[in-house]
């Protein structure tokens, strides 16, 4: 499913279902539910599309409604609108048009059902479907029907950043946690079989035949017992010369549900435990465990190829004991199952076979990209996003923006990474996406500012201080820990894309848009989108990592010839480090200024290269390093002026309490002449500038 109605949990998604023993407890669930209630409906393997009622100046009539904030979708996408939400060669085009105007026909003959299920006069209602014309994605089907699997409420929504920031949508109140769009709402069976019995006539004149929620029912000639897929052998090929081989049971009973968690390849990228691809590889067998999954994750991958095997056959247990109006279930998508006592408030999907569809093969044993230590922001490398639904659900209006993603951890952000912000809204493109991660490999801690690490909340405020005022710049918390899986999340398919979006609380990039995915050349930095092609979907249009890369910036003349001077310079992570260059921005060098601002103003006088002018007291007291200015007379900070007033440091202390040495206003002048003659280069010896400047002090020119 997903856009207006949301994503569809299969019985590993389920809060309850927390190892393989609860597992084996849903199916024997399911398998009393459908023996004594003959199961539930059909899963229809179609296009997902909402249609509700709305009223225009000619009025009542149907439209369509596809979840997003845009006015156009929230006001309802109605005939006279079609044109403008799917351009010409859109494969929903055409259907909708035709759905629409099968809808519109039969509205007059409608009129009493769509006012008893609460339609006519709330736009906030909708009839949720599937439509099927012939093949879809995995199932042929042999006429095309509209299927209306039943109705639905939005949850109301405010926009709080992107294009559409600011528009509301109207809908019930959302209850805390829920994140799906909209709720099922109950109704009268019988108002739903008249309002489909009365669309039908009309719906055969454009060749198609409308169902409601498709029953399935039993097979009284088939058993559904699980005991013999229980004791089939699964085998998971730990290295070259070595298998484990347990009973499905045996399995079952010792692994716990890794649906929380990432494991990490040994070609450094991150994926889920529950991934189609990573079941399909170790069931193939072809690739060894030790060979695929860093040792520390080895477990939590073969605990989810063992969920995702026994849901796949246990699934198909239950699905060939099922059959339908529309043949067996087992040719279909699978079946929904509802019930809150056995399953709980949301509606589950029983997939089988299907949950393997459309995959062509597994894992490669791909060792071209190798996690680096990125000092600055530890990218982790993607974690793959599972097509389990490829519902072409396209949240689009075809606008064609240009999107860029940065994401990162941000420990913390500095004007180096708001000049690539401001770069790519200098080339075009409309939305700028920030993700800031909160990593688990490192907290890259700050003693005596932040001794934990800089957190999330940090990072974003510094990121608005810094760029918040930009229009088109969206500054979010990434929904997982690692920055580079949430980018590849928002331009997968459309489906999973309007999910991660969703769950990052931003607009959904949209078909046709032009997707930029952030990065630097400082070393090659790009690289970390080396196989992007493979991720993005082909919908939108990726510009070459390569091509999109932002050269670094560099620090300015005023900086390089203080830092020169400085006492500081003797312990800069840059200056120590051969790999680094000083002149280049580096996370590390701010968080070692960060560290030494209860000891020496210079420390405060450099940060404002990292920030900007005037806003290196912001940035203290973001971090809660007092919020008042201190008492330095003499800190022009480069060109920022004078401030006054009083502050503390870390512990307590006055700013200048522990400084090692002043220049007076005259030296710090000199110094900036001195750097800004020098001009220095990307790869200049700051010993040479040390050796000009002292033979310049000895001889007395600088007296």
């Amino acid at each position: 499913m997903g856009g207006a109605a949301g994503h569809m949990n299969h019985p590993f998604d389920l809060g309850w279902v927390n190892n393989g023993s609860d597992l084996i407890d849903f199916f024997e669930r399911a398998k009393t539910y459908v023996e004594k209630k003959g199961a539930g409906s059909v899963k229809i393997d179609g296009v997902n599309v909402s249609f509700k009622v709305v009223e225009t100046p000619t009025g009542h009539e149907f439209a369509v409604d596809r979840g997003s904030l845009k006015p156009i979708d929230i006001e309802g996408i109605t005939m006279g609108r079609v044109d403008d939400r799917f351009p010409e060669g859109h494969g929903m085009r055409p259907a909708i048009k035709t759905l629409l105007s099968i809808l519109n026909k039969a509205l007059p003959t409608i009129k009493s059902e769509l006012e008893t299920l609460g339609m006519w006069d709330n736009p906030a209602m909708f009839l949720n479907t599937e439509y099927v014309e012939g093949t879809t994605n995995v199932t042929k089907y042999d006429e095309n029907f509209l299927a209306i699997h039943g109705l639905n409420q939005f949850y109301q929504r405010i926009a709080k950043s992107g294009p559409s920031k600011g528009n509301i949508r109207p809908g019930a109140e959302r209850p805390e946690g829920v994140k799906a769009p909209s709720a099922e709402v109950s109704y009268e069976p019988s108002v739903m079989e008249s309002l489909i019995e009365k669309l039908n006539p009309i719906a055969n004149e454009y060749g198609f035949q409308v169902y409601g929620s498709v029953p399935t029912e039993r097979s009284a000639d088939i058993d559904i017992d699980f005991s013999s897929t229980l004791s089939e052998p699964f085998t998971v090929r730990v290295s070259e010369d070595r298998e484990i081989t347990k009973s499905l049971q045996e399995w079952l009973s010792e692994a716990s549900n890794p649906r929380y968690k990432t494991v990490k390849l040994k070609n450094g990228k991150k994926t889920h435990p529950l991934h189609k691809e990573l079941y399909k590889t170790i069931l193939d067998g072809n690739i060894p465990i030790v060979d695929l999954i860093e040792d520390a994750d080895a477990e939590s991958a073969i605990y989810g190829a063992v969920i995702m095997h026994a849901t796949r056959l246990l699934g198909n247990i239950i699905l060939q004991g099922l059959t339908s109006p529309m043949g067996d279930v087992m040719n279909h998508e699978g079946v929904v199952l509802r019930d809150e006592e056995l399953f709980g408030p949301d509606p589950v999907k029983v997939t089988g076979e299907f949950i393997l569809g459309g995959m062509v093969s597994g894992f490669q044993a791909d060792t071209s990209l190798t996690e680096e230590d990125d000092e600055e922001d530890p990218y982790l490398d993607t974690e793959l996003v599972d097509d389990e639904d490829i519902d072409p659900v396209v949240d689009s209006d075809f606008s064609e923006k240009t999107v860029a993603i940065v994401p990162g951890a941000f420990k913390p952000p500095h004007i180096g990474h708001a000049e690539m912000v401001k770069k790519y809204l200098a080339d075009g493109a409309e939305r700028v996406i920030i993700l800031v991660s909160q990593p688990t490999k490192s907290s890259r801690p700050i003693p005596g500012v932040r001794d934990d690490g800089l957190s999330v909340e940090d990072s974003i405020k510094i990121w608005e201080m810094l760029v918040g005022d930009l229009p088109g710049v969206e500054i979010e918390k990434s929904p997982m820990a690692t920055p580079i899986s949430a980018a590849y999340a928002l331009v997968d398919k459309p489906h999973q894309r309007a999910a991660a979006a969703a769950d990052a609380e931003i607009e959904p990039i949209e078909e046709g848009d032009t997707v930029i995915l952030g990065a630097s050349t400082k070393n090659d930095d790009w690289k970390r989108w080396a196989g992007a092609e493979k991720y993005v979907a082909t919908d939108l249009n990726l510009v070459p990592p390569a091509q999109s890369a932002v050269k670094p910036s560099m620090h300015s003349t005023e900086y390089m010839g203080l830092l020169n001077l400085s006492p500081l310079k003797e312990d800069m992570p840059s200056v120590k480090s051969a790999d680094k260059n000083p002149v280049e921005f580096h996370a590390s060098d701010m968080r070692y200024l960060l560290e030494k601002v209860s000891e020496d103003e210079e420390a405060i006088e450099l940060l404002e290269d990292f920030v900007g002018e005037g806003k290196v007291f912001d940035l203290l007291s973001i971090l809660g390093l007092g919020t008042d200015k201190p008492d330095v007379n003499e800190m022009s900070s480069m060109g920022a002026g004078a401030v006054q007033g009083s502050a503390t440091g870390a512990n307590g202390a006055p700013w200048n309490a522990k400084a090692t040495k002043k220049y007076n206003k005259k030296e710090k002048e000199d110094s900036k002449l001195i750097g800004r003659n020098l001009a220095l280069e990307e790869n200049i010896d700051l010993n040479i500038v040390d050796d000009v400047i002292r033979l310049i002090m000895e001889k007395g020119i600088m007296q």
